[in-house]
């Protein structure tokens, strides 16, 4: 991915996203972590890091990546991992295994949804930001299949038929990381998963 390519989903969106630039709302980013935005018309993924490697913007723009889904009642865990093998005389570098916790009450600024009916796949736009400037370091646009598609749409569902609980949501987030100390424990709780093959490979 060239570093002038840019991402425009006119007005579903509302805003464009340019590698080498700055993401274009101000967010206060955390040093790790993923965000799903999550609506009927466009699901877009942040993932933001400090102290990014070119390795790890390599594996990110068009490595392998595998996603996953871990559904709670007030919660969904999303796992991630991305993945540049290794050719002949040189090293794979990777970003992840990691996960993050999404809440579908904490989403603002968007109606919460997941496009499609039951069985669609869909498109999400990644986006790698520097969590210490701000400034986009890759755009991606994966399709999820119909397992993963509708993994989210059930864990959406579940939580949307609750009332809005803040506390119960962390207790219930606290009490995962206490059963997992890692994401590759977390995901022998998957509903669902998806391995994308590397783009250069």
């Amino acid at each position: 991915m060239g570093l002038m390519q840019q991402a425009r989903v006119g007005t579903t969106m509302g805003y464009s996203l340019q590698v080498g630039a700055l993401y274009p709302k101000r967010v206060n980013w955390p040093s790790s972590a993923a965000n799903l935005v999550l609506s009927e018309q466009y699901v877009e993924i942040i993932y933001a890091f400090d102290g990014l490697t070119p390795g790890e913007r390599t594996a990110f723009n068009s490595g392998s990546a595998a996603f996953a889904v871990v559904p709670g009642d007030r919660h969904l865990m999303w796992c991630y991992h991305f993945e540049t093998p290794g050719k002949p005389g040189t090293r794979s570098t990777s970003l992840g295994w990691g996960d993050s916790p999404w809440e579908a009450y904490r989403q603002r600024d968007r109606t919460v949804g997941v496009p499609g009916r039951a069985g669609d796949p869909f498109t999400a736009h990644m986006v790698l930001v520097d969590s210490t400037t701000g400034i986009v370091e890759g755009l991606r646009m994966v399709t999820l299949d119909e397992g993963l598609a509708d993994a989210l749409r059930s864990a959406v569902a579940r939580q949307l038929a609750l009332p809005y609980d803040d506390a119960a949501a962390s207790r219930e987030v606290n009490e995962v990381y206490q059963r997992h100390p890692g994401t590759q424990s977390l995901l022998s709780e998957a509903t669902a998963g998806q391995t994308i093959p590397a783009l250069d490979y």
